[in-house]
């Protein structure tokens, strides 16, 4: 039988979710790198980041800076996109990295699910429902916490904007910014 003290030491699966103000970024910084290996550099009021399966928030859930509780051995799997949920303007969230005090996390890597049955509005309805199913693959940068402290580290993304034919979307720049997290 497991103890309740095995149990709490157990990996745990946590979930962030970035999202970006782009009419903000745009507004603010509107000639942006091309380089994905230079971004340009953004102030902390265009982004919210929403964590779930932590050990606990310490504070800035909903901020560009997030403080949360996890043990070594825990698994983050990140995930961005626009305000427009991706529709408008689209954002990758392409680069995770360390810059200054603890490291964490692990190196970050790209993971992909595909599943075959997902749900959709039902286009034609007044409230899209019932739902119709399709195929759809969702991408993570995914990592497991190394140890505790506290890390800077730059997350990096990729602003791509709705073209004139309404259609298709354009690589609008490459940013970055600079928040803390403490694993504690």
């Amino acid at each position: 039988m497991f103890k309740k003290e095995n149990l709490e030491a157990a990996a745990q699966s946590m979930n962030l979710l970035i999202v970006i103000d782009t009419e903000y970024v745009k507004a603010n910084y509107p000639s942006p790198s091309q380089d994905q290996n230079n971004p340009t550099g953004i102030d902390h009021n265009s982004q919210f980041m929403i964590c779930t399966g932590t050990r606990g928030v310490i504070s800035g859930q909903g901020t560009a800076d997030l403080s949360f509780k996890a043990n070594p051995g825990d698994y983050l799997s990140v995930y961005g996109q626009s305000i427009y949920a991706n529709s408008d303007d689209a954002v990758i969230v392409y680069d995770l990295k360390y810059w200054n005090g603890d490291q964490v996390f692990n190196n970050f890597q790209v993971d992909t699910v595909s599943r075959t049955n997902v749900v959709f509005p039902q286009t034609g309805t007044a409230n899209g429902l019932p739902a119709v199913t399709g195929p759809a693959s969702f991408i993570s940068l995914d990592s497991r916490v190394s140890k505790q402290g506290t890390e800077n580290f730059y997350v990096c993304f990729a602003l791509y904007t709705l073209a004139a034919d309404g259609e298709t979307q354009q690589l609008y720049g490459y940013y970055y910014w600079d928040p803390t997290i403490t694993v504690s």
